[in-house]
């Protein structure tokens, strides 16, 4: 019996062969960009849950002040690792991870820069990060020695040409400390928040010169909040309460400090998706493109319901004959979903040719790895709940609508059930509400990235390049300036397009008590501002001697904040030095516009500046790299040249958004294609189903204008009702959106006609197409057709 069914399937699908490819096509095509999209959302979903007791993983922030004062850091000092380890028995591990910079290492006698992604570990790390597989070392053990490293693969091949590094050594170049390589690592997969090449061990930083505070600063220092910190707790533990603990237990440790931050755990699961609490960015970014997988399976689907309707009516009589020879509506039923069934496996079938063609493409667009396995069962999850999604909206429907049929009425080869005309309407409506939402949702989302690439950030950022001048000189900063191709240079401890370095530790007249405001610092030179071509609102700028190491410029929002009336010339505090406000500077971001403008302390100390900021032309920007590359083999040949343009850094920064919009771009296109094909179906089967009524319209005299108007109108009708529809609810989305963004674009009335133009242009030549074609044909043979 079960034979017989799929024969009949295959029979059908065969004999409407136009209606079957857009069947399959459309779902084959929706199938895998949607199964592209899940797999995302999937793994997006799932970051750092590949390590065992992840649910009982919690990265422990640092919060002050209350209300709108609040700020979140995701470090901590030093000591709370080791207080969670003595005095919190319900904690079970514990672990700091704290910043190493970027470094030149000579290793296998070769030299090497690395920027990012390397750390110092506690030696217990692989405890709470236990899904990090160990290649070569003790798993338990993996910093043998003081002076030990751990290398993930990628970076031991890079440094040795072999993932076997065990015993090998690496050296420091600036430091000229070597490590011996005690464990190699495979590589973080794709959903690991952390993605450290190098973990140096933390005993380093304890050793180190007595001068640099490194035993300090790692126990005894509750005022520097330079790590990351991790525990893993004991079964059925209150994280609140731990954090309740952790908060009394520094305030206890000083008492003498008036400045005390309220320590609260969050998931180590949660941290990608919500980096600090209150930041939901990324969360909704998947909230968003899980919405549109679901909207182009919708529309896929819709595409399904439509045609199998549509074209129940030419199977009236072969159902009503059916039920007069005895079959059952679940007979029937069953013989419509076994033919849902094969339309979606061959869909299948097809998506996974496809899928292997669009991973390019989503490799490009994520920067994850594109890679499927049908082997993989989290893959076959994904496919199942995709595939059960479409055969309950697209075949369950249609089969128990067929299979209810009027036998009487059946065979005389009509159905006021099934010929669903109010339902096929809704189903064009509905499906171009949906499609109309993504396009107005591409057009605003490109204005928002026109407004950050367009934007002006309160500073120069164009044909600037910046590299680390590590124990860089004075007179190869004044060789620099000789250069004629280079307009400027100037030094910094952080790049203006991103200011990494906070404090907590400032100190004005007028100051209330226990009034706590974070403030971004960093260390600038006297050539900084002008170069920038930052504007000072009040005061001066440095003026590159001695007496700059006791002066301060503020930003207007750090005035603002700090309630300073008149600052120039005002007492100020950063830290351990006190000295005078000379200048305030106009507000520029030093993070995405994302956020509001940060208070910002600019204190002068070159001796630390690392940062060379070294301001060309687009024209002459060849020429100064050249002659930069030369002056640096001069003065630092022990280093290799590497360099970064400030726009590419800050292009970088909105990678999350250009990922949206191009996956918007994308996935607008295939809806409107996914639709305009159903429509294409829909319009054959109706003018199929008016052909006489058209010959007859021929013969006494309609224009081919008039027919395709005739056939036209009732679909335009229902897209221009879908417009209306789309219209508000694509505001609501858009506008939720924009709402992560501290600057953002004001959404523009004309959008939203200039998408729904777009829609109407798409169905007016989808339709005309088929329109068209109806009224050419001759009319006798039209009229004959019935």
């Amino acid at each position: 019996m079960i034979r017989n069914y799929f024969k009949i399937a295959f029979r059908n699908l065969l004999s409407d062969g136009w209606y079957s490819a857009l069947n399959i096509g459309g779902l084959a095509v929706v199938l895998a960009v949607s199964l592209l999209l899940f797999w995302w959302v999937k793994d997006e979903l799932s970051f750092d849950s590949f390590h065992a007791d992840a649910d009982r993983i919690y990265q422990i922030n640092a919060h002050f002040g209350k209300g709108t004062d609040e700020n979140t850091f995701t470090s901590t000092p030093g000591p709370v690792a080791a207080v969670t380890r003595k005095q919190l028995p319900e904690v079970a591990s514990a672990v700091r991870i704290g910043y190493y910079p970027s470094g030149t290492f000579r290793a296998n006698g070769k030299t090497f820069t690395e920027r990012g992604n390397l750390a110092y570990a506690d030696g217990n790390f692989l405890e709470i990060f236990s899904g990090f597989q160990v290649l070569y070392g003790n798993e338990k053990q993996p910093f043998g020695s003081p002076n030990s490293v751990v290398l993930t693969e990628k970076l031991a091949r890079k440094f040795f040409g072999t993932a076997d590094a065990i015993g090998k050594i690496i050296t420091d170049v600036e430091s000229n400390v070597s490590f011996t390589v005690s464990a190699v690592l495979a590589d973080a997969p794709d959903n690991s928040s952390l993605r450290n090449n190098m973990y140096v061990n933390m005993e380093v930083l304890r050793n180190a010169d007595p001068a640099k505070g490194g035993k300090k600063l790692m126990d005894e220092n509750w005022d520097d909040y330079s790590f990351s910190t991790y525990v893993k707790l004991g079964p059925n533990v209150d994280p609140a309460a731990v954090g309740k603990k952790l908060t009394f237990i520094q305030a206890a440790a000083l008492r003498k400090l008036e400045i005390t931050s309220d320590y609260r755990l969050q998931p180590l699961t949660d941290t990608h998706l919500n980096p600090v609490e209150g930041n939901d960015a990324v969360m909704k970014q998947v909230q968003i493109l899980g919405t549109v997988a679901l909207l182009l399976l919708g529309i896929g689907c819709i595409n399904y319901v439509n045609l199998t309707t549509a074209r129940a009516t030419r199977r009236c009589r072969e159902v009503g004959i059916r039920k007069v020879v005895g079959a059952g509506v679940w007979q029937l039923a069953r013989q419509l979903l076994i033919e849902s069934a094969l339309t979606l496996a061959l869909s299948l079938v097809l998506a996974i040719i496809l899928l292997q063609g669009l991973l390019p493409f989503y490799s490009s667009v994520t920067g994850k790895s594109g890679h499927f396995s049908l082997g993989d069962p989290q893959v076959w999850q994904v496919l199942a709940g995709s595939l059960l999604f479409c055969f309950i909206l697209a075949g369950i429907y249609p089969a128990l609508l067929v299979s209810r049929f009027n036998p009487i009425t059946a065979l005389k080869g009509y159905s006021s059930q099934a010929s669903g005309a109010g339902l096929r309407k809704l189903l064009v409506v509905t499906q171009f509400s949906l499609a109309t939402v993504l396009i107005v949702g591409t057009f605003i989302i490109g204005s928002q990235l026109r407004f950050i690439r367009e934007r002006d950030p309160g500073y120069n950022r164009k044909h600037v390049f910046a590299f680390n001048g590590r124990k860089f000189t004075p007179q190869f900063k004044r060789a620099l300036m000789n250069e004629s191709s280079i307009l400027g240079v100037s030094t910094s401890t952080e790049s203006p397009v991103n200011v990494l370095t906070g404090t907590v530790s400032s100190d004005w007249d007028g100051k209330e008590k226990d009034r706590v405001v974070v403030m971004a610092q960093m260390s600038v030179d006297q050539d900084f501002i002008p170069n920038f071509k930052m504007k000072l609102v009040a005061g001066r700028n440095f003026s590159g001697t001695k007496a700059d190491s006791t002066h301060f410029i503020l930003n207007e929002t750090a005035v603002k904040e700090a309630g300073i009336k008149d600052p120039v010339g005002k007492r100020f505090k950063r830290e351990s030095t006190e000295g005078i406000i000379i200048g305030v500077v106009k507000d520029f971001n030093t993070t995405t516009i994302r956020e509001s403008v940060w208070p910002l302390i600019m204190y002068s100390n070159p001796a630390w500046n690392s940062i060379i900021n070294v301001h060309t032309t687009g024209e002459q920007a060849p020429a100064a790299l050249a002659a930069a590359e030369k002056l640096w083999k001069q003065y630092l040949p022990q280093y290799p040249f590497e360099y970064a343009f400030l726009d590419a850094n800050y292009d970088q920064m909105y990678r999350s958004e250009q990922q949206t919009g191009q996956l918007f771009n994308f996935f607008a296109g295939i809806a409107i294609v996914i639709s305009c094909l159903g429509l294409l179906g829909l319009a054959s089967f109706t003018t199929e189903q008016r052909t006489r009524e058209i010959g007859i319209r021929k013969v006494l005299g309609a224009t081919v204008l008039n027919i395709t108007a005739l056939l036209s109108k009732d679909f335009i009708k229902l897209v221009i009702l879908a417009i209306a529809i789309a219209s508000p609810i694509a505001w609501l989305l858009m506008d939720h959106w924009l709402k992560d963004f501290a600057y953002k674009v004001t959404i523009q009335w004309w959008i939203f006609p200039l998408g729904g133009l777009l829609a109407i242009a798409s169905a007016l030549l989808t339709i005309s197409f088929q329109s068209i074609k109806a009224a050419l044909a001759n009319p006798v043979k039209s009229i004959k057709s019935e």
